[in-house]
């Protein structure tokens, strides 16, 4: 196949706008006048390593487009616009990933509401940075307004199942200063103060900052460096490096894309019944944080339907619920309440937390606005847990007509639109803050 006989959809996400809005049309509509276009020829150079990794990079997007559609998550128009979108956030994610970050002049990568993947926590401003195994590294910054700030080393991609955790520095065993900063040195050798050991597996740093609440307070931030490199200039890159670089973009992105639908399938909607939750469970053993503990499911809701979901009060310094798509990226989080915590909740006189997954605004002050999806999934989260949850706190799930929601939900707590604008805006200008965007 020529190199420039790309289908019309890939040509625009790789070339990007100027392509994208040149009218491609579908079979049998009016389309660009073809026969005024210059032909495009053939490259009469041999392909170099460069030329050869980006056809990869080109022909692993034309197979993902292909498995996502035959998914089935690409269900109804929303669901088929979510595949996409997971494509794109997907692809961009690879190269920021593989091609532009480096282990030796690292910067972190955030993961926020920009690019949204893989059962991302609302509450949760990720950072992440490759790093050389056995290497020393300084990350510093501020807490701010968040609730929790947790430091994880990964070997390989845990998410995948091709990886594992290969370290973790808990808040509870984290020093701060008094103005909030903190300093954490990873490296092989033990140090004083904050130290995380960095074996020779390593390949990545996470930092998560959390937020039980969103506020216009300072949100702090996490900057990294290796130690020796900082203000050294980078060397000039090579033409194998960065072919080198896009092959393993093209690795990721066809992972990522293909690993989160198909992981909500197994774990979600083949796990279990529809609109019900499942026992709370340890996630550091599957390669997650230290003291977390998640529940979920599915739901599958009638315009007139909403799921009720109860979850009980526990010691858990961070408690909350949000939701998904069916490709596992949480549900837009600033314009619309698809996520709360315990402190953003409303309590019943049960001592329980009933959270309302609809389409239709109830009301009710803890509604979970499912953004027009008939189809999903919700997660729920406790972090910080010592010991373990025990079976009086597990949560519950109930299908119910809206029209009797305040027959089944104690102390019924009303907001009005104008409470509810409210909330949108709050939550909006907190992730401006917090993405600096």
């Amino acid at each position: 196949m020529s190199k420039y006989t790309l289908g019309c959809g890939v040509v625009a996400l790789v070339l990007g706008a100027a392509v994208a809005g040149s009218g491609c049309a579908s079979p049998g509509s009016r389309g660009p006048n073809l026969e005024e276009a210059p032909e495009l020829e053939e490259n009469p150079e041999p392909a170099d390593e460069l030329s050869a990794a980006f056809d990869e990079l080109v022909e692993s997007l034309r197979g993902v487009e292909r498995d996502i559609r035959k998914m089935p998550a690409f269900g109804d128009e929303a669901e088929r616009v979510g595949g996409y979108r997971h494509v794109m956030r997907s692809f961009a994610k690879g190269l920021e990933a593989e091609v532009l970050q480096d282990a030796d002049y690292p910067y972190f990568r955030i993961l926020d509401w920009w690019l949204r993947e893989g059962g991302d926590n609302p509450d949760q401003r990720y950072a992440f940075s490759p790093i050389r195994g056995g290497e020393t590294y300084r990350v510093w910054g501020e807490l701010g307004s968040a609730t929790r700030v947790e430091f994880q080393i990964y070997a390989g991609r845990p998410w995948d199942g091709t990886g594992h955790s290969a370290g973790f520095l808990a808040f509870e065993e984290l020093r701060l200063e008094d103005d909030g900063s903190f300093e954490v040195w990873v490296s092989a050798e033990s140090r004083e103060g904050n130290w995380l050991a960095n074996p020779e597996a390593a390949t990545t740093l996470f930092v998560r900052h959390i937020y039980g609440d969103w506020t216009d307070a300072r949100t702090g931030d996490v900057h990294i460096d290796r130690v020796g490199f900082e203000g050294k200039r980078r060397p000039p890159e090579t033409a194998d490096e960065l072919a080198r670089r896009m092959r393993a973009a093209s690795v990721m992105f066809a992972t990522t894309s293909r690993t989160w639908p198909t992981f909500v399938s197994r774990r979600y909607i083949g796990a279990r019944p529809k609109n019900s939750v499942s026992p709370p469970y340890d996630t550091y053993a599957l390669g997650g944080a230290k003291g977390r503990w998640m529940s979920g499911g599915h739901f599958e809701l009638e315009d007139d339907q909403a799921l009720v979901i109860r979850m009980p009060q526990t010691q858990a310094p961070y408690q909350a619920i949000q939701l998904a798509d069916l490709w596992m990226a949480s549900l837009e989080h600033g314009n619309q309440v698809s996520s709360l915590t315990t402190q953003q909740s409303a309590l019943a006189p049960d001592g329980a937390y009933y959270y309302v997954v609809s389409n239709r605004d109830p009301g009710h002050h803890n509604w979970l606005d499912a953004g027009g999806l008939r189809r999903g999934i919700f997660m729920l989260r406790w972090d910080g847990v010592q010991g373990a949850i025990v079976s009086e706190q597990y949560p519950s799930a109930e299908l119910v007509p809206l029209s009797q929601l305040e027959e089944r939900i104690p102390g019924f707590t009303r907001v009005s639109e104008e409470q509810r604008e409210a909330t949108r805006r709050a939550r909006r200008h907190h992730l401006q803050l917090r993405s600096h965007r």
